[in-house]
């Protein structure tokens, strides 16, 4: 029976972590760790017809797969802190993240999140606050209180490379300020729309006060650990067993698939 492209993954990091553990050691695995950052959109039962959608069923027995195997599911912003500081990262860390500010966060996700205790980050498009199939302020704010984060994914979520440092600063600095107003507490993280990254956003990000932005996973070679520009794994919809989650959880995925970027080339 031919094996899907999913399995095929699982497999063959299976294979290279064992690999690895016997010809290069624990050095080697420290130097492939990348700490895995989960993105979600949205959790609702159209996941057939979206690529950004995972049902309610499969993303609660995906937290509670992170609970019973004893990850520490931690907050972005400490997460940042710990890259920050240069300290060797733990092994067993996640994070959780969902973008656009979906109402299905609120309805769906965050009585799980809730149940298992797990911390999250919802991205917020300030503009989108209050509109239809989206979070409004009354939800945020009791989503705030439950100890849910919120960043900022820009005032308008237009594509970011081609953007002026002037319309860089309005989709930053106003969604910041409007997410803030919301919740009473600091905007520190960041996630560009679509993935796309900026060579200005960067210094525009940091003089803002914001300790880390986020990517998608970007089709390149790199591991290294940049915190305005730090890698997620999306989480796909359809069959996923937990198994699969495993491999994206364990620290390793992101360096897997950068290595099949070089390949290509």
């Amino acid at each position: 029976m031919a094996l899907n492209s999913s399995k095929k993954i699982t497999i063959v990091l299976i294979l290279a972590a064992v690999a690895a553990l016997y010809f290069g050691g624990r050095s080697f695995l420290d130097k492939c760790y990348y700490p895995p950052i989960l993105m979600y959109h949205s959790i609702d039962d159209h996941w057939r017809e979206t690529k950004l959608s995972v049902s309610p069923e499969q993303f609660r027995r995906q937290m509670k797969f992170l609970r019973e195997k004893k990850y520490d599911v931690i907050p972005l912003g400490q997460l940042a802190d710990v890259i920050k500081s240069g300290k060797k990262l733990p092994h067993n860390i996640v994070a959780i993240t969902f973008d656009d500010g979906n109402l299905n966060n609120y309805t769906n996700a965050f009585p799980v999140l809730k149940e298992y205790k797990i911390p999250a980050t919802v991205f917020l498009v300030s503009d989108w606050i209050g509109k239809p199939d989206h979070l409004n302020t009354a939800q945020i704010k009791e989503m705030s209180a439950a100890g849910i984060d919120f960043g900022s994914h820009t005032k308008t979520h237009p594509y970011m490379e081609p953007r002026t440092k002037d319309e860089l600063k309005i989709e930053i600095l106003e969604s910041k300020k409007v997410i803030e107003a919301v919740t009473g507490k600091p905007v520190v993280t960041f996630c560009f729309p679509y993935g796309g990254k900026n060579a200005h956003a960067g210094q525009i990000l940091k003089d803002a006060g914001f300790k880390a932005a986020f990517l998608t996973m970007p089709r390149d070679d790199s591991i290294k650990l940049d915190l305005y520009k730090l890698k997620r794994i999306k989480v796909s919809p359809g069959p996923f067993n937990l198994l699969q989650l495993g491999v994206k959880v364990s620290g390793y995925y992101t360096w897997f698939k950068a290595h099949r970027w070089t390949k290509k080339k």
